[in-house]
């Protein structure tokens, strides 16, 4: 299983290829700051019904198959951590700047913080959006006429 102190060790990124048992690939990264940097390997793993929504929180899984890194997912995962952090860059190079250049007197603290966070969880959305889209694709359909 993968372990982590404070975003450096290693994390799993990802879930493709969903399949009607519930079970998806997942890729094993070594991460800096919670920044995936090197693929280690994929597994197929099918969730612990106990594991808990609640983010950074330990879950637990079955791994049925260990395999090379799945290059398409690799390749998503970089892309969206490529995003993530270049929404991070964009506000502090371009946003920052322009909410202090128009001065808003006291609310600039706020305003900085919530901006940053809307930078940053737009990438993320979009994932999360995307892989339940590829979930609901990956469940048997029903078969029963109308």
């Amino acid at each position: 299983m993968p372990s982590s102190v404070n975003g450096f060790g290693t994390k799993y990124y990802g879930q493709r290829d969903f399949r009607p048992d519930g079970s998806y690939l997942t890729t094993k990264f070594f991460c800096l700051a919670f920044v995936p940097v090197i693929p280690l390997h994929s597994v197929r793993v099918i969730p612990d019904p106990k594991n808990s929504s609640v983010p950074f929180s330990k879950n637990y899984y079955a791994i049925l198959e260990k395999r090379w890194p799945h290059p398409l997912q690799v390749l998503s995962i970089y892309l969206w951590a490529a995003a993530a952090v270049g929404m991070g860059i964009l506000f502090f190079w371009k946003i920052e700047p322009y909410i202090k250049e128009r001065g808003l007197a006291g609310t600039r603290n706020w305003v900085e913080t919530l901006l940053f966070g809307v930078c940053i969880s737009v990438p993320i959305a979009a994932g999360v959006l995307l892989r339940i889209l590829l979930r609901k694709r990956g469940q048997p359909q029903s078969t029963e006429p109308v």
